[in-house]
């Protein structure tokens, strides 16, 4: 199949693809275990493998995501990149490679924002993701996708009131962009500590009142190990509101930074 031709917005990801359909969506919560990196890999595969634009608001640095997006188009160790004497030749060439393959698409790589999670301003937010989705508004096909990683997800993790209503507000006023628009939004509730602590949907905090603006859930748990060793597999679970859709595995490759088929 040529996703360059196709007009679909995939995830590239079979059991994504399978249980949900991103133009019939509006806004994703993705949680748990690494959704960031997952959040990114889907971004990367809509933008450069299918030439769409998106938009991502952060809280990591730049340089991680263009670190991580050549170490995954080049196909090399993630932890060696500061010491470029561990890789072989062919993989310096691979890594040089990968940098000429990224600068002749510079014009289609994902717009990153930086924002720091401490002061984040989410009125600050809306007005990014609304001048971002007006420039596409007059399409007849939905061709971009925002993803927004600026929320953490932790048990211990407790907000004031004032936070709360500003978290439900903001979800509301992303919802209506979304839907008016028909511009897929993914969230995400990524985890602060507590590395592979298993998540429930009823350990979403608020989650209950965000129904009403989020279409689907997916939540990520790295999956327990067996016979004494890690599968390198997260446990997916996906929602429809209230309604559990499905659940699926996908892996994670812990040398390259990105989750695979």
């Amino acid at each position: 199949m040529d996703l360059n031709i196709k007009k679909a917005l995939l995830t590239e990801f079979n059991i994504l693809d399978k249980m949900i359909n991103l133009e019939q969506l509006g806004v994703i919560l993705l949680a748990g275990d690494n959704a960031d990196i997952l959040s990114g890999d889907i971004a990367n595969n809509i933008c450069l493998n299918q030439k769409k634009e998106v938009l991502e608001v952060v809280s990591c640095k730049k340089e991680y995501l263009i670190k991580r997006l050549l170490v995954n188009k080049a196909n090399v160790n993630y932890r060696n990149w500061t010491l470029k004497e561990k890789y072989t030749k062919q993989e310096l060439e691979q890594i040089g490679q990968a940098t000429v393959n990224l600068i002749e698409v510079t014009n289609r790589l994902p717009t990153i924002i930086e924002q720091d999670l401490k002061l984040y301003n989410l009125k600050n937010i809306v007005k990014l993701v609304s001048d971002f989705a007006n420039e596409y508004a007059d399409r007849e096909t939905v061709s971009s996708l925002v993803v927004l990683d600026i929320f953490p997800l932790n048990k211990k993790y407790e907000l004031k009131s004032k936070q709360k209503n500003e978290i439900i507000n903001f979800f509301k006023k992303i919802s209506k962009i979304s839907r008016v628009l028909n511009l897929p939004i993914i969230i995400i509730y990524n985890k602060i500590n507590n590395h592979h602590e298993y998540i429930k949907k009823e350990d979403l905090k608020y989650i209950h009142n965000l129904n009403k603006c989020i279409d689907t859930l997916i939540i990520l748990n790295f999956e327990e190990k067996q016979q004494g060793q890690n599968t390198n597999t997260y446990i997916v679970d996906i929602y429809n509101k209230n309604t559990k859709i499905g659940t699926g595995k996908i892996k994670y490759d812990f040398e390259h930074r990105k989750f695979i088929n």
